[in-house]
């Protein structure tokens, strides 16, 4: 039997405790999962000996299992041989925080929980306020004013309370914290459980290639995602699937990147001063509240932080749309234009995450590629 342990993490380093970065861990007895991926099962059940739920309730079609394409038009583009594209931007909303929901409302089902929210600068939000209503679970929105007209209105379609705080995301998740609402708080960085669903990506990516990657890119605002792949890899060695891990590169945007330098100054986290707003307003951060998370994971993977700016990030959405047919939302853009500033050899094995659909913000996207 399975055995599932939960630790309470602080910052290390000397560094003051701080309640924004006071998070959870769950781990697991790796000695008694057994077989896995579960053999007959399909879709995220295949994953549950490494999920702190009895099952995924959802039964939203298209969750995980999204293809990992070989890119072999924009990896001339940026010149790599062996690029691939993992395809999160297929999910059912096209995001891969579909992960995360999927098994964090699952476990508001067993918790026996009837009212969640989140802090969301739009993906996390709109992902949520789905599974929620599948499940008819009351779910509060709490999002920056400048979030994307059509992300908001997506939200509201799908039946959630909005609330709209003026302010940067960090602005708003401070706010919303110490208000301490009712409802379980299902947001990043504040709820383990996302991580955990976020984590069945890597195991998808190793099962497709049947090894492990050189490298993966990911756009990074909070770090949960970066953090969640790393620790997917880590689990499938502890598992002794495979010795080897990837080296882990995060990617944020230049003057907004507190990741960046967390790790260049050895802290877990730093909270920045003023900050430029970008297109890519997933991964705008004054602060990562996943930091303490996606620094461990980059010092332990020999990885590091590619910044790019807002041109470079429009000339790699058009450049991608144009080269393999996909049309990342910018703050997934992002992770094509860092392709071109990697520090590795040609025929590295690279997997970029596109970790969102910009068809969600065709006005926005069509704004972008005419200018």
């Amino acid at each position: 039997m399975r055995e599932i342990m939960s630790d309470s993490l602080t910052p290390e380093n000397g560094q003051d405790s701080d309640r924004y970065y006071e998070f959870e861990d769950i781990s697991y007895s790796y000695d008694g999962v057994g077989e896995f991926p579960v053999p007959g099962k399909k879709g995220m059940d295949r994953f549950l000996p490494l999920l702190p739920v009895k099952k995924i309730h959802s039964k939203i079609e298209g969750l995980g299992d999204t293809p990992l394409d070989k890119a072999n038009n924009f990896g001339q583009a940026v010149g790599l041989t062996n690029l691939w594209i993992k395809r999160e931007d297929l999910n059912p909303t096209g995001c891969f925080k579909d992960r995360e929901s999927a098994v964090i409302i699952s476990a508001a089902i067993e918790r026996g929980h009837n009212s969640v929210y989140v802090i969301s600068s739009g993906n996390a939000a709109l992902s949520t306020t789905k599974f929620a209503k599948e499940a008819r679970i009351e779910c509060v929105c709490i999002v920056p004013e400048k979030t994307s007209q059509e992300k908001k209105d997506l939200i509201l379609k799908f039946g959630a309370k909005l609330e709209q705080v003026p302010g940067f995301y960090e602005d708003v998740y401070r706010s919303v914290i110490d208000r301490d609402l009712p409802g379980w708080n299902v947001t990043s960085g504040q709820n383990p459980y996302r991580i955990e669903g976020g984590k069945t990506m890597a195991y998808e990516m190793f099962e497709q290639l049947d090894e492990v990657p050189d490298v993966i890119v990911i756009p990074s605002g909070n770090g949960g995602c970066l953090a969640a792949t790393w620790k997917g890899f880590v689990e499938l060695k502890k598992l002794g699937k495979t010795n080897k891990l990837p080296k882990m590169v995060c990617v944020q945007i230049a003057g907004a990147a507190p990741i960046k330098i967390a790790l260049e100054e050895d802290l877990p986290y730093v909270v920045l001063g003023e900050i430029e707003d970008s297109i890519a307003e997933g991964i705008v951060a004054k602060e990562s509240y996943n930091s303490p998370q996606a620094v461990k994971a980059l010092k332990e993977s020999g990885g590091y932080v590619i910044e790019v700016n807002d041109a470079e990030v429009i000339h790699a959405l058009k450049t991608i749309i144009k080269t393999e047919g996909i049309i990342p939302e910018p703050t997934a853009a992002a992770t094509f234009a860092a392709l071109y500033k990697l520090e590795e050899p040609r025929d590295t094995l690279v997997v970029a995450v596109n970790t969102g659909d910009g068809k969600k913000m065709m006005d926005e996207i069509n704004h972008l590629i005419q200018e």
